[in-house]
C-alpha cells in the first residue's frame, strides 16, 4: 500500500511520454513521406535545415520533459518518488507548448512553406515573458515611492499640521 501515490504518478508519465512519442514518429514520418515519396524529395537546403532544426526543438522538448518525469528507486527497487506530475504548469508546460509547435511544424511545411513564420512564436512568446516576468516589474519598482514605517508617516503628518497652522496664522 506504501507509495502508491508514487506508483500511480509513475504509470501516467510512461503513459504520457509513450504518447509523445508515438506524436514524435508520425510527425516526422508524414514530414519524411510527403516530402521524399509525394514531392520527390526537399527542394531545397532551407527545408532540410528546417527539419533539422525542428527535428532538434522534438529532441531537446522531449529529452526535458522525460527528465522531468524521471523517477527514483531505493535500494530494493522500489518506487520513492514517481516523477514530477507532466500536467503542471511551469517549465513543464512549455516544453510541452515547443514539443506540440514543433510536431505542428512538421507536418504543415509539408502543405506550405508560409508555416515556417510560425517558428516565430517561440521567440516573440520568449519576449513577450521576458518584459512581463522581469522587465516591467523592475521598472515599475523604480518608479515606485520608497514605503515610508508609521514612525515617519506620523512625524512628517505632524510636520505638514505646524506648517499648515503657520500659514493660517500669518493670513
Amino acid at each position: 500500500m506504501a507509495n502508491q501515490g508514487a506508483k500511480k504518478r509513475l504509470e501516467e508519465n510512461r503513459k504520457r511520454l509513450q504518447s509523445l512519442r508515438i506524436a514524435l514518429a508520425i510527425g516526422i514520418a508524414f514530414n519524411a513521406l510527403v516530402r521524399l515519396v509525394l514531392r520527390q524529395g526537399y527542394t531545397s537546403k532551407w527545408h532540410i535545415i528546417g527539419f533539422g532544426a525542428t527535428l532538434f526543438l522534438d529532441l531537446f522538448s522531449y529529452s526535458a520533459i522525460a527528465k522531468f518525469a524521471e523517477p527514483e528507486f531505493n535500494e530494493k527497487g522500489e518506487v520513492v518518488y514517481g516523477g514530477a506530475d507532466l500536467s503542471m504548469g511551469g517549465m513543464c508546460a512549455y516544453w510541452h507548448d515547443l514539443l506540440y509547435i514543433s510536431i505542428f511544424l512538421q507536418v504543415a511545411t509539408c502543405l506550405s512553406t508560409y508555416f515556417w513564420y510560425t517558428l516565430l512564436v517561440v521567440p516573440g512568446f520568449a519576449l513577450y515573458m521576458l518584459y512581463k516576468n522581469i522587465l516591467q516589474p523592475y521598472w515599475a519598482q523604480s518608479k515606485a515611492e520608497p514605503v515610508m514605517d508609521e514612525a515617519t508617516r506620523k512625524r512628517l503628518e505632524r510636520t505638514q499640521q505646524r506648517a499648515e497652522r503657520r500659514r493660517m496664522k500669518w493670513r
